[in-house]
């Protein structure tokens, strides 16, 4: 028969193990739901994108031409801003089977000189997605007649941006508000974001509950 000591021992092994094995089912966890919060962030790009192709669908040829510059010329001033001037976007309007198509592509030299011209979300990672989707917002709230008062919410509006273009962002959003007239909501885990606002409040957890503490 094993004696105390080794039941202890034997016990003691299992519970680190299972301790090892729990910690690691709690981070794979945790990274999928990562995965799915980066998920319906991309979702509510290609839901941006959508709605502007829609816009081109219905509307006059005369008003889809007025349209095409407008959105064009605002989100390459978006994209240059942030990603620098060899970056554009393009919106190229097609008739097939009697429909106007859409295709919006964003151009790029990548510092040399052969162009390449690729779907937002195949150009440089999905911080081109995150800029572009905040400029489409801005220019259909633009372009829209009556004009639409009132504020803009940016939910992790640069989630997918690397550091290094942080704080070119939180300039394209001040921006944004100051050139649009209107209040800018946004909730973000990015310093360089938070920091840009007139007004922050930082939401934490403790014991349990959700505290909410003004920063600036």
């Amino acid at each position: 028969m094993r004696s105390i000591d080794e039941l202890k021992r034997g016990l003691e092994e299992l519970t680190a193990y299972y301790n090892q094995r729990k910690g690691q089912c709690d981070k794979l966890k945790q990274q999928i739901e990562k995965k799915r919060d980066e998920l319906k962030a991309l979702q509510r790009d290609v839901d941006v994108l959508m709605k502007v192709k829609l816009v081109f669908q219905v509307a006059s040829e005369n008003a889809r031409e007025q349209a095409r510059q407008h959105i064009q010329q605002m989100v390459t001033s978006a994209l240059q801003s942030v990603f620098g001037p060899d970056i554009s976007f393009e919106v190229v309007l097609e008739d097939k089977r009697d429909r106007p198509e859409v295709e919006f592509l964003v151009a790029s030299t990548y510092g040399g000189t052969a162009r390449i011209a690729n779907r937002p979300e195949d150009s440089r990672g999905g911080g081109v997605v995150d800029v572009v989707s905040m400029a489409l917002r801005s220019a259909l709230l633009e372009g829209m007649y009556p004009r639409l008062e009132g504020i803009m919410v940016y939910d992790e509006p640069a989630k997918h941006v690397s550091g290094e273009y942080s704080a070119a962002v939180a300039e394209l959003i001040r921006g944004i508000s100051q050139d649009m007239g209107r209040q800018i909501i946004m909730i973000t885990h990015n310093q360089h974001l938070a920091e840009s606002g007139e007004i922050a409040y930082r939401i934490y957890l403790k014991d349990g509950i959700s505290c909410v503490e003004r920063i600036r």
